[in-house]
């Protein structure tokens, strides 16, 4: 997997077929390169806790991956901390999902609904690409659970083909606060060991390493990607 009023913006989205790799851009800092991924970190305005960004080439097609981190209602099944994942509104590139998170230890649940968006550009080379936001609306089954909101939770993937169309150069971007009272420096410690941990559960349950049946390719339309 995972935008609101009062919440502070990640990397700005890139608007379609006007790409440029933000690893170039200016404030990005180098945490950490490992097995081919790397991790790194930008400050947010007005933000304690930094947005996160990992590169990394997965030898699954696009439209294979495109089609695993769009699978929300089966989060749950493979995203790690993910309990209960339900799209709670669909429309032609856009969906609306319900989230809980569990922590380990002592760290209260997390509940909430974000907006997701996805396109697709052929031009110069295939481009999947899926963002998310908070949004306002309030999660129904939250109100019989325990836990918070996030303060903030923006995030994207951006998928491009590449090796004849067999792999995929993916990026993968996140700035999550909890909110609650979390240090900031726990919190980016923690999300700079959660992304390698999602990328890792996506590739996996794209290949069908995790004993699921590898999943199918995911098809384009005019609007979005469905």
């Amino acid at each position: 997997m995972l935008l609101g009023p009062g919440v502070a913006t990640s990397e700005t989205p890139i608007p379609t077929g006007a790409y440029e790799d933000p690893i170039l851009k200016a404030g990005w800092q180098t945490v950490s390169e490992q097995d081919g991924l790397r991790l790194y970190n930008r400050a947010v305005p007005g933000a304690a806790v930094p947005a996160a960004l990992a590169r990394v080439r997965i030898e699954v097609p696009p439209a294979r991956l495109f089609a695993v981190i769009t699978d929300y209602d089966h989060f749950a099944d493979f995203v790690p901390y993910v309990t209960r994942s339900q799209v709670v509104h669909r429309e032609a590139g856009l969906r609306r999902v319900a989230q809980h998170l569990r922590f380990p230890g002592p760290v209260a649940d997390r509940h909430y609904v974000i907006e997701s968006r996805d396109s697709i550009t052929s031009s110069p080379s295939e481009r999947w690409r899926v963002e998310w936001r908070l949004v306002a609306e309030r999660d129904p089954p939250a109100s019989r659970e325990t836990g918070i909101t996030p303060n903030a939770f923006t995030g994207y993937w951006e998928l491009t083909s590449v090796a004849g169309g067999t792999a995929t150069d993916a990026i993968y971007s996140l700035h999550f606060d909890p909110g609650g009272a979390l240090p900031s420096w726990l919190v980016t410690f923690a999300m700079n060991r959660y992304l390698p941990k999602v990328i890792d559960a996506v590739r996996t349950r794209a290949t069908g390493a995790d004993g699921s049946s590898p999943v199918p390719n995911a098809r384009s339309s005019k609007a979005g990607v469905e």
